[in-house]
């Protein structure tokens, strides 16, 4: 797994196949323009239509809960090529680069490779949480940009809706249906840094379905020496795929499926690979009820450094949602089975089991009933039962009130939970270190408020509020008595609090400004009967706010500037000096199927660090490419 040749032979096949479709493939009557990716204005970003609150298609001016969109407008003037470095465009994540290919992103603090375990995170239904150490491993994943149709970041509890592990917030992440991306796209970015290239060819299928197959490839450099000295991490690969869409809004199927195949240069056999297939029917059983049923399958690899682990994922679900009077109701059931492997030659610390299958099987009710035209109590609970961890109980209660529909105010309170890990319990070096079978899941109630609105014609704002109580956060002791061997338990609580607001203002017919700041406060404290060695780690390494300005403007018709500069605060364990850092981009359109393009990420200073741990951050350097976007 990873070596040069099984990587660029994986490639070579990938991008062939590619090719070999792109040749024997028809000129699309209907090719994507760029005509499509303008600007919405004031009004439509407040109607633009969001799924992750409610699991089902309402606009965003009515949700009742945190939540940011990053449109695929926003993804196309971004500085961006990587996913992960596209969720800096929202304001309630906090997103920390810790080398050239790995990044810790969280909401609301708990940030850190290690701790950044109360996210959950979805690509078109599909969740990429693992696991092994409840995280998300970000660099497994590069969809091609521009057939992302847009990221739902929904900070707070989301565990009614999404189960367990949807403690901070939900990363919604969704593609372009196949019949939007007709035609060709070819993309590639040049910097001394970085190389990205990429191929989409999407194509009709009769008179109601579509097919499109994609290659992305990257190379990005090593990064300088950081908190963990220098580190050869130069990183390359790819990820191709495809995805169809058939039917009509009567009945419509989706299937889609990726591969991906890395490599990293710390040592020749490190890298990793996997694949994904899902299948998903939608099909409307009545005026105003619909049925959708999906499965998938994911699997994926990884070795680095004597390391190997790897995840087997098959998963099952599907939900019902009607209309009925004054009830907006949606009733889920799912199953999902995980096998893992995880064998480590690096030192002693193992699992044991080595490998081990888990299963979980859950149901969910969630009704929206309206108290009135303007009012509106939502109450919703899941039931989730996992052969490794066993029951839990999500609740979460909102109520929204819209005294017009320019403003739209709300409050919620949840439950939500982070399930035990397999580190958690497994993980074990006697007589160092012991397992921790009884370590229990670590539990968040948070209770929210926030203002979503139009206050004047030209501008959008939303305001919320936070207070998370949590308990049985994860610490680390010794065995009774005061000796070894230690082991985790579960001896932290605490609380956190903050405010997450974000406007965009139209200045100018052809300027439009945006500001976002999120503010965190945080106090943890061990519980009685408990001594932790670890002195709190696992509360993670936040900065005390964020504050980001992202301005886009319009010079002319085929050509866009946009200007961005983020404030992030300091980190106190390990310390991170405090940074401000810019963004540039200056696009081109020269016709409407050739676009030439330059931008900048971290302007101000040649090297920053954005992560502190002593054992993998490196600094993150200045970047600044050139590209160029083709539609045929």
């Amino acid at each position: 797994m990873g070596s040069d040749s099984s990587v660029w032979k994986r490639g070579a096949s990938a991008f062939g196949l590619a090719g070999a479709v792109l040749v024997l493939l028809p000129s699309p009557s209907h090719a994507q323009s760029p005509a499509e990716l303008g600007d919405l204005s004031i009004e439509e970003l407040a109607q633009v239509q969001v799924t992750s609150v409610s699991k089902r298609a309402e606009p965003l001016s009515g949700a009742p809960a945190a939540i940011y969109v990053i449109s695929n407008e926003d993804l196309m003037r971004a500085t961006a090529t990587s996913l992960p470095e596209a969720l800096r465009l929202a304001p309630n994540l906090q997103a920390q680069r810790i080398d050239a290919r790995q990044y810790a992103v969280s909401a609301r603090g708990f940030n850190g490779y290690e701790t950044a375990n109360k996210m959950l995170a979805l690509i078109d239904g599909r969740s990429i949480y693992t696991p092994l150490f409840s995280a998300i491993f970000w660099e497994l994943h590069a969809p091609v940009l521009e057939d992302v149709q847009q990221i739902e970041v929904v900070s707070g509890p989301g565990g009614t809706l999404y189960g367990p592990n949807a403690v901070n917030g939900v990363i919604n992440i969704s593609t372009k249906d196949a019949r939007d991306t007709l035609g060709g796209l070819a993309r590639a970015t040049v910097a001394a840094n970085e190389r990205t290239a990429a191929l989409r060819y999407g194509m009709p299928i009769g008179e109601t379905g579509a097919v499109r197959v994609y290659g992305n490839y990257f190379d990005r450099s090593d990064q300088p020496a950081g908190p963990a000295g220098d580190i050869n991490d130069r990183y390359r690969g790819y990820q191709a795929g495809f995805r169809m869409d058939l039917g009509s809004d009567d009945s419509s199927f989706t299937l889609q499926g990726d591969l991906f195949d890395t490599e990293v240069a710390t040592t020749a056999a490190d890298g990793e690979q996997g694949h994904n297939i899902l299948a998903r029917w939608t099909g409307r059983v009545g005026e105003d009820s619909n049925v959708q049923l999906q499965a998938y399958y994911d699997k994926f690899e990884r070795q680095f450094l004597l390391v190997r682990d790897s995840l087997e994922t098959f998963d099952v679900e599907g939900q019902f949602t009607s209309s009925i009077g004054r009830h907006d109701v949606v009733v889920g059931a799912g199953a999902r089975t995980t096998k893992d492997l995880f064998e480590n030659d690096l030192n002693p610390f193992v699992l044991d089991p080595e490998s081990d299958r888990l299963w979980t099987l859950n149901m969910f009710v969630q009704d929206r009933y309206a108290l009135s035209d303007r009012l509106s109590l939502t109450a919703g609970v899941k039931f989730e039962r996992s052969s490794f961890s066993g029951w839990e109980i999500l609740p979460n209660l909102r109520l929204a009130w819209q005294p017009s529909d320019r403003t739209l105010l709300w409050s919620a309170v949840s439950r939500a939970v982070r399930t035990p890990s397999r580190i958690d319990r497994d993980l074990n070096f006697l007589p160092i270190l012991a397992q921790a079978d009884d370590f229990a899941s670590e539990k968040v109630t948070a209770i929210e408020a926030g203002y979503r609105g139009r206050p004047t014609d030209s501008t959008t704002l939303s305001v919320s509020i936070f207070y998370n109580l949590y308990d049985d956060l994860r610490t680390t002791e010794f065995a009774s008595g005061g000796g070894l061997p230690i082991r985790l338990a579960n001896g932290l609580g605490g609380e956190t609090w903050g405010v997450e607001a974000w406007a965009t203002q139209q200045l100018t017919s052809w300027w439009r400004l945006r500001l976002g700041l999120s503010t965190l406060g945080k106090s943890f404290a061990v519980d009685g009967g408990h001594a932790d060695i670890a002195d709190g780690a696992s509360a993670g390494n936040d900065p005390d706010f964020k504050l980001t300005v992202r301005s886009q403007m319009n010079l002319a018709s085929n050509v866009d500037l946009d200007l961005g500069v983020r404030v992030i605060d300091d980190l106190e364990r390990p310390e991170v000096d405090s940074y401000v850092e810019a963004q540039a981009r200056l696009g081109w359109r020269v016709t409407p199927a050739v676009e030439f393009f330059v931008a900048g990420n971290n302007l101000l200073r040649a090297t920053h660090e954005e992560n502190g741990e002593p054992a993998r951050a490196q600094r993150i350097e200045r970047s600044i490419h050139a590209g160029t976007r083709l539609r045929f």
